[in-house]
């Protein structure tokens, strides 16, 4: 029975990795069309300076929105590549039961920063919360989990945040 509980604690905490490497990988994407907007706003906003003027204020607004959402999306990407590269190594050394951990501090970090990001990205950040709820229910039913708690995924969400500039 061990070795099932924690094969099954293993594929969960794997399909978390993957989700959260989808997540990154749709951040990345995202961030490329936000740039593009903003581009493609300061151009507009370039050429309707002279035709019409009254106009620039709420280009001027749109640029700012995007350039927040950007900001937000660069420092979610930051803080999901630095935790992801610690995650996996922890995989490749046989730790699952932190890794589930800190996959709950890693969903809790981002839905705390994800305002203003597009819509798709929280439903995939929902995915993840879901997941990685049942796996903490999987492991509290064999494991102790506040004395499984380690200081390593202080450490990991640290650092990560460090990387990233949240606060």
């Amino acid at each position: 029975m061990w070795l099932d509980v924690s094969t099954s604690i293993r594929s969960h905490v794997l399909m978390c990795l993957a989700l959260m490497r989808e997540l990154y990988n749709k951040i990345v994407y995202y961030k490329s069309i936000v740039d593009r907007s903003i581009a493609r706003y300061t151009e507009y906003r370039e050429k309707i300076v002279k035709i019409m003027p009254e106009k620039v204020d709420s280009v001027n607004e749109e640029i700012e929105i995007l350039k927040k959402m950007y900001r937000r999306l660069d420092s979610i990407s930051i803080f999901l590549e630095k935790v992801l590269l610690r995650l996996e190594t922890l995989i490749t050394i046989g730790d699952s039961v932190t890794i589930a951990l800190a996959v709950r501090e890693v969903v809790k970090e981002i839905y705390r920063y994800s305002k203003s990001i597009p819509p798709t990205l929280i439903i995939l950040i929902d995915k993840l919360n879901d997941i990685s709820k049942g796996l903490i229910q999987e492991l509290a039913q064999h494991y102790d989990i506040v004395s499984v708690t380690s200081p390593e995924i202080s450490k990991i969400i640290d650092e990560a945040k460090k990387a990233a500039n949240i606060d």
